[in-house]
């Protein structure tokens, strides 16, 4: 019997659904234990045992514990090659491995900024009092994350973090423009790592109204019509995140709305 494999993920990670959305094209079984971002799971000594960064995912696969969601969907690709999720050609896979390290590089941190900024600094005063919020900030392990939480979570989109944030999210956009080209996939006409890489986050800047960014290029709509459509035929439980999340996005969106179309009319203009 082969290694069991366990993910311990929240559903509404962009970082999670990257490694369910390889390991379902893989077709492996696997399973899951969800954390609790919003409570705080992710601090608990069980799970620092685990992931000292107290962060989401974090794979077992048999006594093996895996951390960092790029990491993971490397491993699972070297260890169950088949689909194989890579380019054949070695341009187009450099390709892909540049576009992996712009999306762990500088997407995460910006759609992170901008997803706090937008949403979650409001859930999380309606959630948790000022000691806990303090507790909370306390409990970051990376003093550069905490310190961007921070501002973010005191001035919103108005913090400068914001517009950095949407400058390099143009900036990546504009090259997944220049490297999709003709092609089906990103980086290629085969699916690959990138693909389930990058998806997660477009769907996350589409639901958190910022998907004006590429309404001028029209490969990236077409392409994020067709990703989208692949991984929702996995059938997957909650594949971008839970109802009650997205209810509470699109409320704190619309109230943010004019904004948000502000901050990209200055970034875009």
């Amino acid at each position: 019997m082969p290694d069991k494999l366990t993910l311990y993920h929240s559903v509404e990670s962009t970082c999670s659904q990257k490694v369910r959305i390889v390991l379902s094209e893989k077709g492996l079984h696997w399973k899951q234990i969800s954390i609790n971002l919003r409570k705080g799971e992710q601090f608990e000594p069980d799970y620092l045992k685990l992931n000292r960064k107290a962060v989401v995912p974090t794979l077992l696969h048999g006594d093996k514990v895996l951390r960092e969601s790029t990491v993971i969907i490397e491993y699972l690709d070297e260890v169950f090659p088949e689909p194989r999720l890579k380019p054949e050609a070695a341009y187009d896979k450099a390709n892909m491995r540049l576009l992996l390290k712009a999306f762990d590089e500088e997407v995460h941190p910006s759609v992170g900024i901008l997803s706090y900024a937008i949403v979650l600094r409001h859930q999380m005063n309606s959630l948790k009092t000022p000691a806990e919020m303090k507790l909370h900030f306390e409990n970051i392990v990376d003093p550069m994350r905490r310190d961007r939480q921070q501002r973010t979570h005191a001035d919103g989109l108005k913090a400068p973090s914001a517009s950095v944030a949407l400058q390099t999210l143009c900036k990546v956009v504009d090259l997944m423009h220049e490297l999709i080209g003709n092609n089906k996939w990103l980086t290629g006409n085969t699916f690959s790592l990138i693909d389930a890489c990058a998806v997660p986050y477009m769907v996350r800047m589409q639901n958190i109204g910022l998907s004006s960014i590429w309404q001028d290029k029209e490969e990236i709509g077409i392409w994020l019509t067709r990703v989208r459509k692949k991984v929702e035929e996995y059938e997957l439980e909650e594949v971008w995140g839970s109802d009650s999340f997205h209810a509470m996005v699109e409320g704190y969106v619309n109230a943010n709305q004019a904004e948000i179309n502000q901050l990209i009319k200055e970034r875009l203009s």
